[in-house]
This record gives C-alpha cells, sequence and structure tokens, in this order.
C-alpha cells in the first residue's frame, strides 16, 4: 500500500529518494570519504567529471547523512548493487517527536514509524508497512532507490568551483520525476532550473550532493545537504519478520 506523507514527511520521501540513489567509488576505503584528496579529477572537463561521479554510485556500499535543517537529519547506509539498506530519520514537527526507519532489502521497502499517541499500523513504533511500487504526489511508495542520481544527467552550466566542486543547475522538467516531483507540481514552478552544489574527490566519487527542492502547492521547501562516506562499509540489513508486517 501507499503510505501518505504526514507532518513534515515529505522530507523523509526526498531524503530517502536522494539518499538511496547510491554513492560509490572503485575501491573500498573504509572510512575515508576521499573528501582530501584533490587530485587529477579536477583536471577533468567538469561535465564529464560529474557523469562520471554519478556513473561510480552504484558500484560499492557507503553510509550517508543528510541533513534537512529544521526537518531533521537522517542517518543511513546503503549497498546499491545489493539494493539493501537502512535509514533513519528522527525528526520534531508540531511539537511531536516523529522517528522513521526504511529498510531496502533485495529492492523491497519497508517503514515504520514512531508516532506519539498514535495506534495506527505502521505508525506505532511496533509494526511495519512494506511499500508497492504504486504512488504518487505525498507518498514514498514509487520512488527508485537508483533513480535519483539520473536527474544529474539533466546538469547544465556544469562548473568547477574548486578542486573538488562542481557547480550547476538542474532543470527539473527533465529531472523533477527523478527528485520525487509530479508532472504537475513542476508544471506549477515559475523558474523550473534549481542550483545544485557537488564534491568529487580524487578517486571520482561523489561525496557531496546539495540542492533545494523548491515548494509548490501545500509543499515546502526542502534543502538536502547530502554527505557519503565510509565507502564499501558491510551491509547486511534483513527485512522485518512476517509477523511484524501489516497488511491492512
Amino acid at each position: 500500500m501507499n503510505v501518505r506523507i504526514m507532518r513534515g514527511g515529505v522530507a523523509l520521501a526526498m531524503a530517502a529518494a536522494l539518499a538511496l540513489s547510491g554513492c560509490a567509488g572503485n575501491e573500498t576505503s573504509g572510512g575515508d570519504s576521499g573528501g582530501d584528496t584533490k587530485a587529477a579529477e579536477s583536471t577533468k572537463e567538469p561535465a564529464a567529471a560529474l557523469v562520471d561521479a554519478a556513473n561510480k554510485l552504484q558500484q560499492e556500499s557507503f553510509k550517508a547523512v543528510i541533513n534537512m535543517g529544521d526537518q531533521g537529519t537522517m542517518n543511513g547506509v546503503m549497498d546499491p548493487v545489493k539494493k539493501t539498506g537502512e535509514f533513519i530519520l528522527e525528526a520534531e514537527s508540531e511539537g511531536t517527536d516523529i522517528k522513521t526507519e526504511m529498510r531496502i532489502v533485495d529492492g523491497a521497502n519497508y517503514i515504520r514509524i514512531t508516532m506519539p499517541g498514535s495506534d495506527i499500523p505502521g505508525m506505532d513504533g511496533k509494526t511495519w508497512r512494506k511499500l508497492n511500487g504504486a504512488g504518487g504526489t505525498g507518498t514514498i511508495g514509487a520512488f527508485d532507490a537508483t533513480d535519483t542520481v539520473r536527474s544529474l544527467e539533466a546538469a547544465t552550466d556544469v562548473k568547477w568551483a574548486g578542486d573538488d566542486t562542481v557547480t550547476g543547475t538542474i532543470d527539473l522538467s527533465k529531472a523533477g520525476k527523478q527528485l520525487g516531483m509530479g508532472a504537475a507540481d513542476v508544471e506549477k514552478l515559475g523558474a523550473k532550473t534549481v542550483p545544485f552544489e557537488a564534491g568529487i574527490d580524487g578517486e571520482g566519487r561523489l561525496t557531496r550532493y546539495t540542492l533545494t527542492i523548491p515548494a509548490v502547492g501545500t509543499q515546502p521547501e526542502v534543502k538536502m545537504d547530502m554527505t557519503y562516506s565510509d565507502f564499501g562499509v558491510p551491509v547486511d540489513i534483513k527485512a522485518p519478520a512476517a509477523s511484524e508486517i501489516v497488511t491492512s
């Protein structure tokens, strides 16, 4: 079933989609994010370096931290090859502390929300829901764990802004779907391009990706500041037990 976004849950949808897009490199490097290496990548044409970094995002496991300001911070781990990972968002919304857990196991997505006072299955902090592939505006049932990175294919005006940083713009009319926006939402936007900044280490790996999803309709603006590290970290996430998954 779909899970309707509640109390700022759009941040979870976007953060999960972006985080699960993957970030990786060619070699296992343990806890090193690679950010201190500024070698030959900066000699590449910037758009080519960005494309190369995007292509490497699917090759190795990583840890991620996604800072969303007042909407909370998400921490997680992901193996894009196995399509397995786990992300936890803890945030305060309307005076209530909410914890959202998401597990991805063999490409299947499970979610559990702990919302004080709620006895709704899947939101009681005890039971999980398995998300199906259907979705729509305000839901998190349809994002592809590896799809968001394709938004970088719509990057234009890409420039080096230092030895390890590129900047540019993303055309939402081409990449809105990958960023969790429906076509109708994109049409409502006045400006359909947004700036982004990306960090690329000396091994060509993406170590940082920052952009702002603009406000549209009743959904607020969401700034995503994502960092990636610990490439090659072991990822051993199990699906919830069948007895913990609700189906109605």
